[in-house]
C-alpha cells in the first residue's frame, strides 16, 4: 500500500495564499487576506497554512513537499508597500537609481535570489515545515503548470500561454503540454513586459496598481475608437509584438518598469476614458497577434492560459473569437495567487505522477451550523433568524420579490471572483437593482458592472458562445443575445458584453438549485452575482465576517449555511 504524498503549495508575495494537494489533487485553497482581512496580503500565508494544517489535523513536519513558487520575490510587510514601490519609481533619487541598475545585474540578481531563498526558508521551517523537503519553481513554470494540469481536459496536445507583470526575470512564456508534461517554447523577459505596462498606466491614472486594472478596461468600451486609436498609437512605440508575432519588442531605452516619467508627457491632456480606450485596443491587439502567431507556429489550436494579464477577460474574448482557436481557457483567479496550485502540480509531476485537474473552487472554510448559530446569538435583538425546509425556494420568493439576499454558505470559493458561495445576489431585471447594491455595500466606481450566473445548459439563450467554451469560473467574456433586457443590470452598458459565471452540474449544488426555483418563479434563469463584502474588504470568509458585514450594511438578508438571517429595521 502506497505512502500518502502530502504537498503544501506556498505563494509568498503580493496576494499571498496557500493550498494543500493530497495523492496529486488540491483539497483545499486559501489567500491570506481572508483571514486577516487585509486585501491583497503579501508575505508568507502563516494564518493560511495554520488553516490547512487545523482543517487537516496535520503535523507540518509530515509535509511530503513544501511547494514554494517563484525563486525570488521581494520583501513586503503590508500591501502598501506594493503602491509605495511605483510611487518611488518616479523620485529619480541616486538611491533608486543605484537600486534599478543594480536590478538588471545577473550576479546581483543571482545573490539577491539565493539571499531571499534563504530568508523566506527561515520562516517557513519557523512555523515547522521540514527545511529539506522546501523546494522553490520558477514563477512562470509555475503559472503554465496551473494552466496545463489545472484545465486540461485529455492527454492530447495544448498550446499553454503565460503572462503577468513580472517574476524571476520574465513576463510571459510560451509552452507545449503533452503527455502530462511541459515543453518550453519561449520566454519573455520582464524587461518587454505587457502587464507592468497596463501596471504603470493604471498607477498613473491615479489607481492602484495590480488590483484596479479591471476599472480600466471596464471604463474602456464607454470611448470610440477616434480617441483610443491615438493612444494606442502611443503604446505601440513603448512595446510592440515583432512582425512575425512571436517576440515582444521594447520601443524606448528603459525597462517597461521604468516608462511612467516618460508617458506622463506623452499621455498629457488627454482624457481619461481615452487613455482606458487606447489602452484596452493595444493590449487586445498585441495579445491576439501573440497567441495567433504562436499556433500559426506550433499548429496547436487548443489554448491554456495563466498569469494575471490574463484576468482582462475582454482581451481573452478576443482571443477565443480568433478562428484558429478551437478551445480556450484560464485558470480561475489566474494572477500569483493561484501560484501555489501549479507547484503543488509541479511537484506531483515531478514524482512521476499526472496531477488531478481541477472541477471545482470551492476550496476554503466552510460556514457550519454550529458557528452559525453562536454568531447570530450573539447579534441578538438586531436579527431575526429561520431555518427554511427549503433554502433555494425562499430565496428564490425573495429575489423574484425584488430583495437582495448575500449568500455565505458552504465552502469559500478561491480567488477574486465571488462562485456563489460568498456572494450577493439579485434580479437582474431591474437596472436599477446597480444603484441599490452600491449605495447598501458596494460603492464601485459607476462605470463598473455586475456579473451574471446561469447554469450552462441555459447560457446559450442569454449569451453568444458558439464554441460553447466554459466559464465555470468568470474567466470569459461573452456577447449578450436579445435576451438581455432580462439581466440588463449584470450587462456592460456600453458593449453589452457580460462576464457570466456558467455553472456546471454538480459544483454548488445549493446555488445550482436557488437558479432552479428563481427560474420556477420566474421563467427567467439568470441571476445577479457579485462578491459579498464591503468596500476595498476582502470577500467575507467565516459567519462572523458574514454578520459584521450584514449589520454593518445596508443589506437586510443574508443566507448563513443553514439560517436565513433578516436585519431587523432594515428598510
Amino acid at each position: 500500500m502506497s505512502e500518502t504524498r502530502i504537498d503544501l503549495g506556498v505563494f509568498d508575495g503580493h496576494n499571498a495564499a496557500a493550498c494543500l494537494s493530497i495523492d496529486g489533487r488540491v483539497v483545499a485553497a486559501l489567500q491570506e487576506e481572508r483571514l486577516t482581512r487585509l486585501k491583497n496580503d503579501v508575505g508568507t500565508p502563516v494564518r493560511a497554512i495554520e488553516w490547512l494544517a487545523t482543517e487537516y489535523e496535520l503535523d507540518l513536519s509530515q509535509i511530503t513537499q513544501v511547494a514554494v513558487a517563484s525563486r525570488y520575490v521581494g520583501r513586503m510587510e503590508r500591501p502598501e508597500d506594493l503602491l509605495k514601490g511605483f510611487d518611488r519609481r518616479y523620485e529619480g533619487t541616486p538611491r533608486y537609481r543605484l537600486a534599478t541598475w543594480l536590478g538588471r545585474q545577473g550576479r546581483y540578481r543571482n545573490w539577491r535570489t539565493g539571499l531571499r531563498i534563504q530568508q523566506r526558508t527561515e520562516t517557513l521551517t519557523s512555523l515547522g515545515l521540514p527545511r529539506d523537503r522546501i523546494q522553490y519553481y520558477d514563477h512562470h513554470e509555475t503559472h503554465a503548470a496551473t494552466a496545463y494540469h489545472g484545465l486540461r481536459q485529455d492527454d492530447g496536445d495544448y498550446l499553454v500561454i503565460t503572462l503577468d507583470g513580472g517574476g524571476d526575470g520574465l513576463s510571459g512564456s510560451v509552452w507545449k503540454g503533452a503527455g502530462g508534461q511541459l515543453h518550453p517554447l519561449a520566454q519573455v523577459s520582464q524587461r518587454d513586459s505587457l502587464g507592468e505596462l497596463y501596471a504603470v498606466v493604471t498607477h498613473l491614472l491615479g489607481f492602484k496598481p495590480l488590483e484596479h486594472e479591471f476599472k480600466i478596461m471596464g471604463m474602456a468600451p464607454y470611448a470610440a475608437d477616434e480617441y483610443a486609436e491615438p493612444v494606442a498609437a502611443i503604446l505601440r512605440r513603448y512595446l510592440r509584438v515583432e512582425r512575425q508575432g512571436l517576440r515582444w519588442i521594447c520601443g524606448v531605452r528603459e525597462p517597461i518598469a521604468q516608462v511612467g516619467r516618460r508617458l506622463e508627457k506623452d499621455l498629457r491632456r488627454v482624457r481619461f476614458d481615452s487613455i482606458c480606450a487606447g489602452l484596452q485596443k493595444f493590449t487586445e491587439e498585441a495579445m491576439t497577434q501573440w497567441v495567433s502567431a504562436w499556433i500559426q507556429e506550433t499548429g496547436l489550436h487548443r489554448v491554456l492560459v495563466a498569469g494575471g494579464v490574463f484576468m482582462n477577460v475582454k482581451a481573452s474574448k478576443v482571443i477565443c473569437e480568433l478562428p484558429e482557436v478551437d478551445f480556450f481557457a484560464a485558470f480561475p483567479s489566474c494572477g500569483d495567487e493561484s501560484l501555489p496550485f501549479g507547484a503543488c502540480y509541479l511537484a506531483t509531476a515531478g514524482r512521476g505522477v499526472m496531477p488531478d485537474g481541477l472541477t471545482h473552487a470551492y476550496l476554503g472554510p466552510e460556514v457550519g451550523l454550529e458557528e452559525s448559530r453562536a454568531v447570530v446569538a450573539d447579534a441578538g435583538e438586531r436579527v431575526h433568524v429561520e431555518e427554511p425546509g427549503d433554502m433555494a425556494d425562499r430565496v428564490a420568493e425573495l429575489l423574484a420579490a425584488g430583495q437582495i439576499v448575500a449568500r455565505a454558505s458552504g465552502k469559500m470559493e478561491f480567488g477574486a471572483r465571488a462562485l456563489g458561495s460568498r456572494s450577493i445576489l439579485a434580479d437582474p431585471i431591474n437596472q436599477d437593482v446597480v444603484r441599490v447594491i452600491n449605495r447598501m455595500i458596494k460603492k464601485r466606481d459607476f462605470w463598473m458592472p455586475f456579473a451574471p450566473v446561469v447554469r450552462r445548459q441555459e447560457a446559450a439563450a442569454y449569451f453568444r458562445n458558439p464554441k460553447d467554451l466554459p466559464s465555470p469560473y468568470m474567466m470569459n467574456t461573452f456577447d449578450s443575445t436579445d435576451r438581455r433586457t432580462e439581466f440588463m443590470a449584470a450587462v456592460h452598458n456600453a458593449d453589452l458584453t457580460a462576464r457570466p459565471q456558467l455553472l456546471e452540474d454538480g459544483q454548488n449544488p445549493g446555488y445550482e438549485a436557488i437558479l432552479d426555483r428563481f427560474a420556477q418563479r420566474t421563467g427567467r434563469h439568470v441571476l445577479l452575482n457579485t462578491s459579498f463584502n464591503l468596500h476595498g474588504e476582502p470577500v467575507v470568509s467565516g459567519a462572523a465576517d458574514a454578520v459584521r458585514v450584514l449589520l454593518n450594511s445596508g443589506l437586510r438578508y443574508l443566507v448563513l449555511g443553514d439560517l436565513l438571517v433578516t436585519k431587523r429595521g432594515a428598510p
